[in-house]
């Protein structure tokens, strides 16, 4: 999709690594967060509304309305931000073309297991990563721009 210059997995969302190294690297003129649970979540939005810079915009949707917004095209510079992999499979089971996707982080749960370093991940979300890699999408671990991108595939099991 034109415009859409990250797609990422980061269970933190917005915080000062996605803020300081990701819309620089990018060249980000808005964020477009897609989580059920915080699209519902008024405080949550407007922590997130507040945390990133006045000039770069956010939108903050559900799965269903993040698939209507994309489906419209996008005017500027996105980084899209979902919390699992199961928003970005929502997406492209709609249609909607993410691109590759960045798994940069998925903290340590009671129901997840090691992946590789500090990335973890459920038995759900390893199926759901295995769908994105059968779309054909290119899953990699790259927390950090400067970082190399890392296959997921042999990770996965």
């Amino acid at each position: 999709m034109e415009n859409l210059v990250l797609t990422r997995i980061d269970d933190r969302l917005i915080h000062g690594q996605v803020m300081t190294a990701w819309i620089k690297n990018k060249h980000a003129e808005q964020v477009v967060v897609v989580d059920d649970t915080t699209a519902k979540d008024e405080y949550m939005v407007e922590v997130l509304e507040t945390a990133i810079p006045e000039d770069i915009a956010i939108g903050i949707f559900t799965k269903e309305e993040g698939a209507q917004f994309f489906s419209q095209g996008l005017d500027a510079p996105t980084i899209l931000l979902v919390k699992g992999p199961g928003a970005i499979l929502a997406l492209v089971e709609s249609g909607i073309d993410v691109g590759e996707v960045d798994v940069g982080g998925m903290g340590a749960r009671q129901d997840r297991s090691q992946l590789y370093k500090n990335i973890s991940i459920s038995p759900d979300e390893n199926s759901q990563l295995k769908q994105l890699l059968e779309h054909g999408l290119k899953v990699f671990i790259q927390v950090m721009p400067q970082d190399k991108p890392i296959n997921i595939a042999e990770y996965l099991r």
